[in-house]
């Protein structure tokens, strides 16, 4: 197949129509993974303050339990940052498919100059429009990125916290039974 100028100039126009559907399914695709990194949170924060609190078997069972919600939160979410993923890279490769068709309509000797018209203005053209795909491709792949770290170090604080709080409720409830077996109790007979 050789690159026509019918050809060239339909790639320019179709690749960033597809690239701005495809950017517009990125941002619902991200409301979705935001929203289940919000009920995470939201579950992490209920679990860690039902933990602190524990003091018998049957309530540590219950927060541990309720852990596992939040573990099955970020799996949730697993899915959609794949579809984000996959259309992060088609948005990369209709950037590219523009700009090369530009950059062959825009070339020297081109179907541009065979027409009278300016090369300069056409690779001016070219420059702009590269500039802007690629700004607007990158930041938001950028900011979701920095967005997805962040998530991911607060999960792992929010575990390591859970951690922490559930060595100290089995401490707190090792402690009471050790208290109570010391206790002599009502049955046996004082000296």
């Amino acid at each position: 197949m050789d690159m026509s100028e019918p050809y060239a100039t339909t790639v320019a126009a179709v690749a960033p129509v597809v690239w701005a559907i495809g950017t517009v399914e990125v941002h619902q695709v991200m409301k979705r993974v935001w929203a289940v990194r919000d009920e995470r949170d939201r579950l992490a924060a209920e679990c860690l303050g039902n933990i602190a609190v524990v003091d018998d078997e049957a309530g540590l069972t219950q927060a541990r339990r309720g852990w596992t919600s939040v573990g099955r939160q970020d799996r949730r979410a697993l899915p959609s940052v794949l579809l984000y993923m996959a259309w992060t890279c088609l948005g990369i490769t209709m950037v590219i498919c523009t700009i090369n068709a530009l950059s062959w309509l825009a070339e020297s000797g081109g179907p541009g100059e065979i027409s009278g018209a300016d090369p300069a203005t056409a690779r001016f053209c070219l420059l702009a429009i590269a500039a802007g795909l690629v700004f607007i491709t990158l930041l938001p792949v950028v900011a979701a990125t920095i967005e997805a770290l962040r998530s991911l170090r607060r999960a792992r604080g929010k575990r390591r916290e859970f951690a922490t709080r559930e060595a100290e409720a089995v401490s707190r409830i090792a402690a009471r039974r050790s208290a109570e077996s010391a206790m002599p109790s009502a049955s046996s007979p004082s000296p």
